[in-house]
């Protein structure tokens, strides 16, 4: 029997969570550090379909964390060079963009089962939220310099990332983040991701907080 490509996750996680996966439709909001590797784990791992949301073009300052951009891609829009470089991975897998900023009037498309929140600032953050229908699945992804979190909510059932977040202030400037710590912090979304997918999800309502500091993960419910 030929090999399949999913053979040693099979191994790991069985069948029904593969199919799971392979049938599943996902929100990719923010295809920058944190979104350009995650949807190309989740385009490695199998899934189905993929939404990809930025307006962003590649910048030089881009290369040191977003995994899916090279210098030959500067200037080029981020979802069309991540979507080229995504069927490269795994043709399988669909992929549909949007180059547009996630605002006021943005709408989830109906296939989506999860969103995944990979933006970096607050208003975007709280205009995707209130976008998700309720009874949807938003995952929450964020880093700064060493340190990130993962979050999963339930459109209304869980406390809004609004209320969660009231009073944080967006800090002026470019964020300050370090390469490694975006791999980090998307492997823990995905890891997120696929259990979510398969109906076993550990995060809900519950921060995962990383700080790479001093090699710490922990837990803060909401």
């Amino acid at each position: 029997m030929a090999a399949d490509r999913y053979d040693r996750q099979r191994l790991f996680w069985g069948d029904e969570k593969q199919q799971r996966i392979a049938a599943a439709t996902i929100l990719v909001a923010g295809v920058g550090g944190l979104g350009a590797t995650v949807c190309q784990i989740m385009a490695r791992a199998g899934i189905g379909r993929m939404h990809l949301v930025d307006r962003g073009r590649v910048e030089l300052s881009d290369l040191h964390r977003q995994s899916l951009y090279a210098e030959c891609d500067i200037g080029k829009s981020k979802v069309e060079v991540a979507r080229e470089r995504l069927r490269a991975i795994n043709s399988e897998a669909g992929v549909v963009v949007q180059e547009t900023a996630i605002g006021k009037g943005f709408t989830v498309p109906g296939d989506v089962q999860v969103v995944v929140d990979c933006l970096d600032n607050y208003e975007s953050r709280f205009d995707l939220y209130a976008a998700v229908p309720d009874g949807g699945l938003f995952v929450h992804g964020g880093v700064q310099g060493d340190r990130g979190q993962v979050l999963t909510l339930v459109k209304g059932a869980s406390q809004p990332l609004q209320e969660i977040y009231a009073g944080s202030s967006q800090p002026e400037g470019a964020i300050e983040v370090s390469p490694y710590s975006v791999f980090v912090v998307a492997g823990l979304i995905c890891n997120e991701l696929c259990d979510l997918l398969a109906g076993s999800p550990r995060l809900v309502n519950r921060f995962l907080v990383v700080d790479l500091t001093i090699h710490t993960l922990s837990y803060l419910d909401v």
